[in-house]
C-alpha cells in the first residue's frame, strides 16, 4: 500500500505522482521513499536492464540505483549542495517486491541508502514504517494494532494509511509532517500476475 502525495522537504504539498512501478518483465514492483527525482530514474534504469526474473532484478537493483543517482553529477555542486541542505538526496527506502519463480513465493526486500552498507535486506511487510516516530507507534498500539501481524489485506493496509495520515512523521531534516495523502494505492503481486488499483483519494492532494 502506497500514497501519492508530493511535497517540499519543509512540508508544502506541491502535487501528487505514482510511486509505485510495475516491472512486469521480472514479475515485480519498485517503490521508493524519498527524493522524488530517484523513482522515475531509477525506474528507466531497470525498465531498460533487460531483466529475467525478480532474482535478476535483486541482482541489479545496487548498480542501477548507483547509476540513478550519479545523475546528480550533471547538475552544478552549488545547486546540489542547496539542495542537499534541506534534503538529503541520496538517502532512500528502496523495495522491490516480487515473484520468484525459483522458490515459487512471494517475496519483499528493502534497501536503505542510509545504512554504512548497502545491502538487500527480507522485509515480513509489504509498507515502509516510518523509522523513528513514537507518536504513530503510541496512535498503533492505543488502536490496539498488533506489529506481529503480517496480514496484508486491503482494508488493514489501509487504515495503517489512515493512521499514517494523522500524525506528524519525523524527517531526516528535523521537519515534522503527515508524510501520507493524494490517494492510497495497493498493489498485489501473486504466481498469477500484478494487479494495482487505487483504493482511497483524498481532496486536494493534501498530506493531512
Amino acid at each position: 500500500m502506497t500514497d501519492g502525495a508530493v511535497f517540499l522537504p519543509e512540508g508544502e504539498v506541491i502535487g501528487s505522482m505514482q510511486k509505485v512501478y510495475i516491472l512486469a518483465q521480472a514479475d515485480a514492483v519498485l517503490a521508493i521513499r524519498g527524493p522524488t527525482y530517484l523513482g522515475p530514474t531509477l525506474y528507466g534504469a531497470l525498465n531498460g536492464a533487460d531483466l529475467s526474473g525478480f532474482d535478476d532484478l535483486r541482482s541489479k537493483l545496487i548498480p542501477a540505483v548507483l547509476h540513478s543517482m550519479s545523475a546528480l553529477d550533471s547538475f552544478s555542486p552549488e545547486v546540489v549542495a542547496e539542495a542537499n541542505a534541506r534534503l538529503d538526496l541520496r538517502r532512500a527506502d528502496i523495495v522491490v517486491a516480487g515473484w520468484s519463480r525459483a522458490r515459487r513465493r512471494g517475496e519483499i526486500h528493502k534497501l536503505d541508502t542510509s545504512a554504512t552498507e548497502w545491502r538487500l535486506e527480507p522485509q515480513g511487510d509489504g509498507f515502509i514504517m516510518p523509522g523513528e516516530n513514537p507518536a504513530l507507534m503510541e496512535r498503533l498500539q492505543a488502536h490496539g494494532w498488533n506489529l506481529s501481524d503480517e496480514r496484508q489485506d486491503e482494508q488493514r493496509l489501509l487504515e495503517l494509511v489512515h493512521h499514517q495520515r494523522a500524525v506528524d512523521d519525523f524527517l531526516p531534516n528535523g521537519a515534522r509532517f503527515p508524510t501520507a495523502g493524494a490517494f492510497a494505492q495497493h498493489t498485489v503481486i501473486s504466481a498469477q500476475g500484478i494487479s494495482t488499483h487505487i483504493v482511497e483519494r483524498w481532496p486536494g492532494a493534501l498530506a493531512a
